[in-house]
């Protein structure tokens, strides 16, 4: 409510239509419970008791020239000795896997380059690539717009990626590729295992790589809490004053996460993306301090 020379001024948010299939999904995800698993390996898994320390963008450069070399070097490697990829003429390595080794090495903390985002998003790309290369394919005439169908499966995969919240660039060439180039229209449907392999293959790479200096991935789902199991709900009821760190075992970051807002400055937890609206609530917060 706010006042005016001529009265009282009632202030109504704008109505927004904002779908988050997380609400929905989060329930039934259980939570990872990293100190039954051995510390190498949960370390290995991204897990830190800790923040990681910084380090210089010309290790992070080096690392992600490593990273970048073995992820491709083994999906192109593996991929050309699998009989069954030789017998339906499968590429070598589909091109959009450049495009996630960029990401996948160089932009770690990025929410397109955790694992969710990795994996969902090409199984998506192939089901809208496929399916557009195989209706187009019904009509002889409409093998002349194949532009338009790279198009439509780039868009549609777009879309469906923001709606479930796995969005990963490289998808939408993945999905441009499979109604567009004519090697990877002939793969039709078996582009789905020619994909979750090169996936799979880099992303073993990613974890492996990523873990010797830096950490990945920030989380394995979600970078929010999610659902406790039975007999961890009962044991938290018995306590009297859970601690931080407890509080926090839920999350897929075991890291207390903090938003610190300080005269001129604000810090945001990793994995936290603010909407231009929330970011300008915290700015003129930040400005009264």
């Amino acid at each position: 409510m706010a006042s005016s020379p001529h009265g009282p001024v009632t202030l109504s948010r704008p109505t927004t239509w904002n779908f988050d299939i997380d609400r929905y999904l989060n329930p039934f995800v259980p939570a990872p419970r990293w100190h039954l698993v051995p510390k190498p390996v949960a370390y290995m898994l991204g897990y830190r008791d800790r923040p990681p320390k910084p380090i210089g963008n010309i290790v992070i450069a080096f690392w992600s020239l490593v990273g970048a070399f073995c992820g491709v070097a083994l999906v192109a490697s593996v991929s050309k000795r699998v009989p069954s990829f030789q017998a339906h003429d499968a590429p070598v390595i589909i091109g959009s896997f450049g495009a996630a080794a960029v990401i996948e090495f160089g932009v770690i903390e990025s929410p397109f380059a955790q694992p969710r985002n990795a994996i969902l998003s090409q199984v998506i790309a192939c089901f809208f690539g496929v399916g557009i290369s195989k209706l187009f394919a019904l009509d002889p005439r409409a093998e002349a717009y194949t532009e338009l169908g790279g198009a439509l499966a780039c868009a549609l995969t777009t879309a469906v990626m923001l709606l479930t919240n796995t969005t990963h660039p490289p998808a939408g060439a993945t999905a441009v590729l499979a109604v567009t180039h004519a090697q990877t229209v002939a793969l039709g449907w078996f582009l789905f295992p020619v994909m979750l392999l090169g996936v799979t293959l880099m992303q073993v790479v990613a974890v492996v790589l990523n873990n010797v200096q830096r950490r990945y991935p920030l989380y394995w789902w979600t970078s929010h809490p999610l659902s406790q199991s039975r007999a961890d709900a009962e044991k938290a009821d018995h306590k009297q004053t859970p601690s931080v760190a407890s509080h926090y075992e839920d999350s897929l970051t075991d890291i207390p996460r903090r938003l610190v807002i300080e005269r001129g400055d604000i810090s945001v937890p990793d994995g936290v993306l603010l909407s231009t609206e929330e970011k300008e609530v915290l700015d003129r917060i930040s400005e009264r301090l």
